[in-house]
């Protein structure tokens, strides 16, 4: 493998910032490291960090209604498993043994940047350096289809450094800087693939097709139910990175998800808790 870019520090590992496989150049604009976070207490066990306590602050979930939700629509996943050395699990306790948040309570939306075939090889390769290790929960293809990547009782590595507001888990501790702390132990990711003319860097391209559109408003719909998950959690790429280096997913139309999403909604009669005009708790 070349390293075709720069390097970025993120925690305790190093993110690439673009490599080569194969002899095409991947820029891993959307695609986060492994480095994952829970909290460093010292010696005492404590309850959650209130750094990210925010993070836990749910409706009440419905499992029952997201399965039945997701009959009404009819929304089918292709199972395409990432390597194993591509996720982990959930870890309810950080490095001393205080409880951290480890419940999805999060929803980010990412591109590929790269087509749908390479981006399903990138995920099912093993990678046993875990600066290297990446994966989302749910590939989204132009035609709509839904790739499975993970299951969402593991924790996919979509983000690096990242946050959500003030809140975050880091693995270290504060004291150490290069800690940092990241989203991916309560985050649900989820990632377009980009249209022909979304590779590399540009700040914007053609945009995404209806068939996502209405496939990603499904999906996080579902998500929201069976998690309990509020709109104001639903988020993306660059609004979470703290690298100040992910702008995904580019020329992203919040109207057109909203639209799409209402649609859903009112196919499966979901409570207005749950939408866009919903007031914070």
């Amino acid at each position: 493998m070349k390293i075709a870019e720069k390097y970025l520090w993120f925690g305790s590992g190093i993110l690439i910032g673009g490599v080569i496989f194969g002899g095409i150049i991947i820029n891993l604009i959307s695609i986060g490291t492994a480095a994952t976070g829970w909290l460093s207490f010292g010696k005492s066990p404590k309850p959650i960090f209130a750094q990210a306590a925010d993070l836990q602050q749910l409706l009440p979930a419905s499992p029952e209604l997201s399965k039945k939700c997701k009959e009404i629509l009819g929304l089918k996943e292709i199972w395409q498993p990432a390597d194993k050395t591509n996720y982990g699990f959930r870890r309810p306790k950080d490095l001393a043994g205080g409880r951290i948040p480890n419940q999805p309570s999060l929803i980010v939306l990412h591109e590929t940047v790269l087509p749908l075939d390479p981006t399903l090889k990138l995920f099912s390769t093993p990678h046993p350096n875990d600066t290297q290790q990446v994966s989302y929960h749910l590939v989204l293809a132009r035609d709509g289809s839904l790739y499975r990547i993970v299951a969402d009782k593991f924790r996919a590595y979509g983000a690096g450094w990242s946050a959500w507001g003030d809140s975050t888990i880091r693995h270290r501790g504060s004291k150490i800087p290069a800690a940092a702390g990241s989203i991916n132990n309560v985050a649900l990711h989820i990632s377009l693939v980009s249209p022909a003319d979304g590779a590399g860097n540009s700040d914007g391209h053609s945009g995404y097709s209806n068939q996502q559109y209405s496939q990603l408003a499904q999906q996080v719909l579902l998500w929201q139910l069976r998690w309990g998950i509020p709109m104001r959690r639903v988020t993306n790429h660059a609004s979470i990175d703290r690298s100040h280096s992910r702008s995904d997913p580019r020329s992203f139309r919040w109207h057109l998800f909203d639209r799409a999403w209402q649609v859903a909604a009112k196919r499966c009669n979901v409570n207005a808790r749950y939408s866009i005009d919903a007031r914070s708790r």
